[in-house]
């Protein structure tokens, strides 16, 4: 039995590629700096988990040591993998070494890839096709991250940041939309756009990718794909298209159109426009690999949605408390449109947490634009990440250019004060990647705890 070490256990992706590895039969331990309901769950899977980065844990019977792209050269057990010449390889390359006999589904993007991997791996838990996912959110459906099972199929979320998704070979490939992020790492929109094209022609030409034909910088790349795709979306143009969506109670329904022709009818009990648009890309590459529509359509209603995508959290009173991942200015906007949309007369509260300092000097002008479907919001202090703090570079970027367009956006105090501006009927919602759910969460109990 090999013996796999990973650095960084704690994160989404790496803590549902260990569990994999575990089921796989390998012997899996790691180590996080932080403890959380992730590291938890991991120990409940049998894994030892460090909660600290020393040398100590790094013993030479280890086999292998898999790293997340967070950790940085001088992290110690790093170094002392590299002195006892224990072979080290990144999170992406080992997940390429553990779907390589498989027929791999991959799902890319700036925006929507967890939503839409959770969507597809709901698809096959209605299927009689057994199935491997790894995702990078937890889905309320299988309850976890990932799910292994001994099946020819691999369901990916893969992740664009810095370019290793080029390690896997996919049959299938979803890419939702290529956007400005990770800029620190591609440097411009046309090297992003260039790796996605490296990404899209790895299928064989017996695969499909599947394009979301409603972005632009994926309608501009079109020239340089060389192997067969479908475009999916809203607009006439595509292939597929998205028609007919109407909001029910608790959430929509929507047409699926294949050059011009009506395929079917699709309910989902998640709410948001765009939740209707990666259903389809889902719904897609289901149909491409052979799976009975009727259990697509069955699979995409059973679906609950992600946790921290949407995630009401909980209510007190007639005030809703919403969860969310956002950490880019579109997926800010597309939210917060998809609530107002849900929720039309309800005044919505944002607070949103920055990640990243990076990120915040690139595109703070873009984040004091998305707040416009918000009545007020709120930004808290940056979420550094794995990141140090750069010169001139905070929160007050983004609320400074707001306030100069004459915006409702204000500085973050205290859960306290937030709580006190809570009026009946209200949505408060909680926007970023790093631990904004804590600051929701406390804000939920002070508010209950003043109108008792």
């Amino acid at each position: 039995m090999k013996k796999i070490y990973f650095i960084g256990i704690g994160g989404i992706g790496m803590s549902g590629l260990a569990i994999v590895a575990k089921k796989k039969g390998y012997y899996v331990s790691g180590s996080d700096i932080s403890e959380n309901y992730i590291t938890e769950k991991l120990k409940k899977e049998g894994i030892k988990v460090f909660n600290k980065h020393s040398a100590k844990n790094i013993t030479k019977d280890i086999d292998l040591v898999v790293i997340s792209s967070a950790i940085k050269d001088d992290n110690p057990e790093l170094i002392e993998a590299f002195k006892n010449n224990i072979k080290v390889v990144k999170r992406a390359k080992f997940l390429a070494i553990l779907s390589e006999n498989s027929k791999v589904i991959a799902v890319s993007g700036t925006h929507g890839k967890t939503t839409t991997t959770g969507m597809i791996a709901s698809i096959f838990e209605s299927s009689s096709l057994n199935y491997t996912a790894i995702i990078g959110g937890i889905s309320k459906h299988i309850g976890t991250n990932a799910k292994f099972e001994s099946g020819e199929y691999f369901v990916i979320e893969a992740d664009e940041s810095d370019g290793s998704f080029l390690y896997y070979s996919p049959l299938v490939s979803v890419i939702t939309n290529i956007d400005t992020d990770h800029l620190d790492f591609y440097k411009n929109i046309e090297n992003l756009k260039n790796i996605f094209v490296d990404f899209i022609n790895k299928i064989p030409f017996y695969g499909r990718t599947i394009l979301c034909g409603d972005d632009k910088n994926i309608l501009s790349i079109l020239d340089k794909i060389k192997k067969p795709y479908y475009l999916y979306g809203l607009m006439p143009t595509n292939h597929w298209q998205t028609k007919n969506i109407k909001n029910s109670k608790n959430g929509i329904y929507f047409d699926i159109y294949y050059k011009n022709k009506k395929e079917d009818n699709v309910y989902l009990n998640v709410f948001g426009t765009h939740n209707a648009i990666n259903a389809t890309a889902a719904y897609i590459a289901a149909r491409y690999i052979g799976i009975d529509r009727k259990k697509i359509i069955e699979g995409l209603f059973n679906f609950k949605g992600m946790k921290r995508r949407l995630d009401l959290i909980g209510s007190v009173g007639n005030v809703l408390f919403y969860d969310d991942y956002a950490h880019h200015p579109k997926e800010i906007e597309t939210t917060l449109k998809a609530l107002r949309e849900r929720y039309p007369l309800r005044s919505i509260k944002a607070i949103f947490q920055p990640h990243r300092y990076t990120r915040t000097a690139l595109l703070y002008k873009d984040f004091a634009n998305s707040f416009d479907f918000a009545d007020e919001a709120y930004i808290t202090d940056i979420y550094p990440a794995c990141e140090k703090p750069i010169k001139n570079v905070s929160s007050k970027l983004i609320i400074d250019w707001a306030q100069k367009k004459g915006k409702k956006i204000y500085s973050f105090t205290n859960t306290f004060d937030f709580a006190k501006k809570i009026k009946e009927n209200d949505i408060i919602i909680g926007l970023g990647a790093g631990d904004i759910y804590k600051i929701t969460n406390e804000i939920k109990l002070k508010y209950e705890t003043l109108i008792k």
